[in-house]
């Protein structure tokens, strides 16, 4: 059964990067105990790009356990994300990743009901937060992108809450294999499967309109992805 081991929150701040340039940005959570998540996400929590984050849509944010320890070795970062975020995850979760929480999948979390309706879409702030050039790059290309849940009953979640499965309509659309569609080349994607998931209705609308993208360009025969030619990246 798999639970919470860490739950965080952040409000926004100005950090300053290894080569002296200074951002805002929420993006460093620190571990609480408990929080209670609304539709617009944890209560306390801030984000400071609204353009890009935040929304109904964005509410909460997962990482796995099993991920974060990939993505830590891979690049070399040394800090206790059960107490620190460098990817700005809300939650830090056992024995689920992307390649076993899918689309719609809706969860009883403590008092809140969530429901999973799509992978992160990573942008520079993860590359500038750990002084790694390569940050997003590895986690694009590994899949390890975490994924976001919007609140349907709100509540408070506390660390060591039990996640139950509630409902899983979409089993074949994977957090993995939907991020899969934007970050690989449109021309070696399976049109059927990318056009099931334009289908579901769970799905986020912003990610399905560069999904829409993505479909142009593989009715194109193009060898490019969408993913790396939105505005916000």
């Amino acid at each position: 059964m798999s639970k919470i081991l860490a739950v965080k929150a952040a409000k926004a701040s100005v950090i300053t990067l290894s080569d002296g340039k200074q951002i805002t940005t929420a993006i460093r959570k620190h571990s609480v105990s408990h929080i209670r998540v609304e539709r617009l996400g944890p209560v306390g929590d801030e984000v400071a790009n609204i353009k890009h984050h935040g929304g109904v849509d964005k509410a909460i944010f997962f990482n796995g356990q099993k991920s974060l320890e990939k993505l830590t070795a891979l690049l070399a970062l040394s800090y206790d994300y059960l107490q620190d975020s460098r990817f700005g995850e809300n939650f830090v979760v056992s024995d689920l990743d992307e390649n076993n929480v899918c689309i719609g999948d809706q969860f009883r979390i403590g008092e809140a009901l969530i429901e999973v309706c799509q992978p992160r879409k990573p942008c520079n702030t993860l590359s500038q937060n750990t002084n790694v050039p390569e940050t997003r790059k590895v986690v694009v290309e590994t899949g390890l992108v975490g994924w976001y849940a919007r609140v349907l009953e709100a509540g408070e979640i506390h660390q060591d809450d039990e996640l139950v499965l509630v409902k899983r309509p979409y089993p074949a659309l994977t957090v993995m294999a939907v991020h899969e569609l934007l970050s690989k080349p449109a021309n070696t994607l399976n049109k059927a499967f990318l056009e099931q998931t334009l289908q579901c209705n769970v799905l986020a609308e912003g990610y399905k309109s560069t999904l829409r993208k993505q479909a142009d360009k593989l009715a194109q025969d193009s060898s490019q992805s969408a993913f790396f030619n939105t505005p916000e990246f």
